[in-house]
């Protein structure tokens, strides 16, 4: 694969250091504007993220059918591809921003509709009015990001993207400091994706092959076959965003902005952690839209079950690290009387999260083989038994309960991986036999590490001893299975 050592290299530390700038920053953010400012805060931010996924699938496409043009040897196709991509992006940016602007004064009524307190929805309607210019420039920045990513080239958005969130989150953690209100933090940030935007606008004009050049021309023959792969992804992507965004609507209007800010942050914790698996995955999608344009049954089933296997190991030790020393860690970081409040909901989102992990391989790959109508029929099917369940478990169980509604989206996973099996030649039982050997392995890893716990007192401690346990796993299980590659290497 191109660029393979860079794009990890980049795209790994590109995610870790907004990860560890976030863990400095968050219990100094909550202490500064309260904890019902930041839930107003953490769904502005989150609306941004969401409303990055209503693309229409065109990003996708782009990565898609470009990679596939320049393996195939169907250059000529490169420009009306990117031309009908940044036409779309442009519209619709436009659209969605207005609508955000339109629509911010009842959208901030709903989200203090039991305040007795007007000014907190006025307050919330202004930050959204701010959200969607900061949003517009992110998107239009989104068609540059997979422009490079269509090319292999990983390491350029993730350096871009997240140099912006580390500049994000240190400006807004230093205003906060300096006493400066949540509108003018939400100003800091539009400056921010303003930065970015021309940043990626001038790299991206560099990246890509001599004579094609940037425009807004329409081609009617190669719209309707994007068309075709990105209203799929679009329903898929969309639902994703529903159920990692708008779920902070939904809990704030169930148990108000105080209870976001108890579920929001075991989310982030465990979002954040195994993002890192998301991240290095998605790599592999224009491989795989190469293999299948190529033909390589082989090639690709060699690919997909390699790059199983790495994320089933990482994925483990990550979610048992979560659940067995997530307590201790959010008193180390918050406070002791936060984490009463969240540590269980930080255990159900991890074990929810190990399962979740382990499916984004077989997304990239039928994503690949174009198979987009698949992941979208299971994204809604599980999107619509989660907002079901949401609602009433929340209201039953409180964000303890809308943790528990994320297992509702797995229900379609019986049929995600029997399309899987059909297309890629990877069966169900193999999967499954991996789900219960790594669910038992960690499972004796976590009872051992409870019983260590006992004999410790200190929560850094617990943290430490927990890593080193879990990455001496970890690195043990990469050198057996790199053992070949190692061996001809010091031959």
């Amino acid at each position: 694969m191109k660029n393979i050592r860079r794009n990890i290299v980049f795209s790994g530390l590109g995610y870790i250091l907004p990860l560890l700038a976030s863990l400095a920053t968050i219990p100094l953010m909550i202490k500064g504007m309260g904890e019902d400012v930041y839930g107003l805060y953490i769904i502005c931010i989150s609306l941004i993220g969401f409303m990055n996924f209503v693309d229409l699938g065109v990003g996708q496409a782009i990565v898609k059918y470009v990679s596939q043009y320049e393996a195939t040897g169907e250059s000529v196709k490169v420009k009306p591809v990117l031309d009908i991509a940044l036409l779309m992006y442009l519209v619709l940016g436009v659209i969605i921003a207005a609508l955000v602007v339109l629509f911010s004064q009842p959208l901030g009524r709903m989200i203090y509709s039991n305040a007795l307190d007007s000014t907190k929805a006025i307050l919330a309607a202004q930050a959204l009015s701010i959200t969607a210019l900061a949003f517009l420039l992110s998107y239009l920045n989104q068609f540059f990001l997979n422009v490079f990513k269509a090319y292999h080239r990983f390491d350029i958005p993730a350096v871009i993207q997240n140099s912006a969130n580390i500049a994000g989150i240190v400006i807004a953690t230093a205003l906060v400091l300096l006493g400066y209100d949540l509108l003018t933090i939400l100003w800091g940030y539009v400056i921010i994706q303003v930065m970015a935007l021309a940043t990626g606008y001038i790299l991206g004009k560099q990246i890509l092959p001599k004579g094609v050049a940037l425009g807004l021309s329409f081609d009617r023959h190669i719209f309707a076959e994007m068309i075709g792969f990105s209203a799929y992804t679009f329903v898929s992507n969309f639902l994703g965003g529903v159920v990692s965004r708008l779920d902070k609507f939904i809990i704030g209007a169930i148990l108000g902005t105080e209870a976001v800010t108890y579920y929001q942050i075991p989310h982030t914790i465990a979002q954040m952690a195994n993002g890192i698996i998301q991240v290095l995955s998605q790599i592999t999608f224009p491989r795989f839209s190469e293999l299948s344009s190529l033909n390589d049954q082989a090639g690709r089933l060699a690919l997909y079950k390699h790059a199983m296997l790495l994320v089933f190991l990482f994925s483990m030790g990550i979610n048992v690290a979560l659940i067995s020393s997530g307590g201790a860690f959010l008193e180390l970081w918050i406070s002791p009387e936060f984490a009463v409040k969240s540590t269980l909901t930080l255990q159900i989102i991890a074990l929810y999260f190990f399962f979740q992990s382990n499916t984004v391989v077989a997304y990239w790959v039928l994503q690949g083989s174009g198979n987009a109508k698949v992941t979208a029929i299971s994204s809604f099917l599980g999107t619509l038994a989660y907002i079901i369940g949401m609602y009433f478990l929340t209201h039953y169980y409180g964000h303890d309960g809308a943790a528990m509604s994320l297992f509702l989206l797995l229900l379609p996973l019986p049929y995600f991986y029997w399309w899987v099996q059909r297309n890629v030649g990877h069966k169900f039982g193999e999967y499954l036999l991996l789900t219960s050997l790594f669910v038992t392995f960690g499972l004796l890893i976590i009872l051992f590490l409870s019983q260590v716990h006992h004999y410790i007192l200190n929560n850094l401690l617990i943290i430490l001893i927990d890593g080193l346990v879990l990455g001496g796993v970890i690195g043990v299980s990469l050198l057996y299975l790199f053992r070949e590659k190692l061996r001809l290497r010091f031959e």
